[in-house]
């Protein structure tokens, strides 16, 4: 369909820039600081290697002293070998220096690599779950039951038709809600679990039943069986559960059926307006 094809191409828009995933970009910045980690280490081999050779060039002028005795020999050397030694400090100073960058260096690249093979993964786990919501989309629809059962379509494919898991009432001043029968078997597709277990879990039985209800104290007491399919508990994605609906108001009392089946009831769950058949609560 085309809504669903916009969806998909604006989510895989979302997964990508200039062309490239959120993984592609994070590992193209680790090589750039990888490249950026090796020239340091290279400068810092260059200055280790100068700051040997004044060390080697301070024995080889210890040596040459002991061969002169002029006196003015001797201090000439004596003041070439003090500026040797003061270069041969400078380099190590800078051999010292580059040394502390290349381990803060180091820290910080491993630091980065760490986040960036965090973020890649959260980016992995972001686009699996994109792609699952983007198939169930596909599959399930907007809103689907989550107690179902497939039926054939005319095109010879088949529709998932819900179980109604309540029957509700609406009067002048309160609403009755009663339960449905619970379905045999479960949703094969999606969970091991059969709808029994399923409405055990959810503790169906302990709601209040067959006791008039404003629509507060409705909302109230049935938002957490909604939640419980819009969250993913139910279904391994977000589903809504289902009710008949009966229209017991009085002639004048339509604007309070209206609000109460479009504000309250639908605001939890998918109904179907009863016409036709009585309401299982009538004596």
């Amino acid at each position: 369909m085309p809504s669903g094809s916009t969806t998909e191409n604006n989510a895989y828009r979302r997964g990508t820039v200039l062309g490239l995933t959120v993984a592609e970009v994070f590992i193209l910045l680790l090589f750039l600081v990888l490249i950026a980690l090796l020239a340091l280490v290279r400068d810092w081999e260059v200055e280790r290697g100068e700051a040997q050779h004044e060390q080697e060039a301070l024995q080889a002028w210890q040596g040459v002293l002991e061969e002169f005795r002029k006196p003015e020999d001797v201090v000439a050397l004596r003041l070439l070998k003090e500026e040797a030694e003061r270069t041969s400090q400078r380099q190590r100073e800078r051999a010292d220096a580059l040394q502390e960058v290349l381990e803060k260096s180091k820290d910080g690249v491993a630091a980065a690599v760490e986040e960036a093979l965090s973020q890649a993964e959260t980016a992995r786990e972001a686009a699996r779950q994109a792609e699952h919501e983007l198939h169930m989309l596909r599959t399930k629809g907007i809103n689907p039951p989550c107690w179902y059962r497939k039926v054939p379509t005319d095109a010879g494919a088949t529709r998932e038709k819900p179980h109604y898991t309540f029957n509700i009432a609406v009067f002048d001043e309160h609403m009755i809600v009663l339960p449905a029968s619970t379905p045999t078997g479960g949703a094969s597709d999606d969970s091991n679990a059969t709808y029994r277990d399923e409405a055990r879990r959810l503790n169906l039985d302990g709601l209040p039943y067959n006791q008039p209800l404003s629509n507060r104290a409705f909302r109230d007491r049935f938002a957490r069986v909604e939640r419980e399919g819009r969250s993913a508990t139910v279904r391994s994605y977000p589903c809504i559960f289902w009710a008949r609906v009966w229209d017991r108001t009085s002639p004048s009392a339509k604007n309070r059926w209206q609000s109460a089946h479009d504000e309250t009831i639908e605001a939890l769950f998918g109904t179907y307006r009863v016409r036709d058949d009585p309401w299982p609560g009538e004596d």
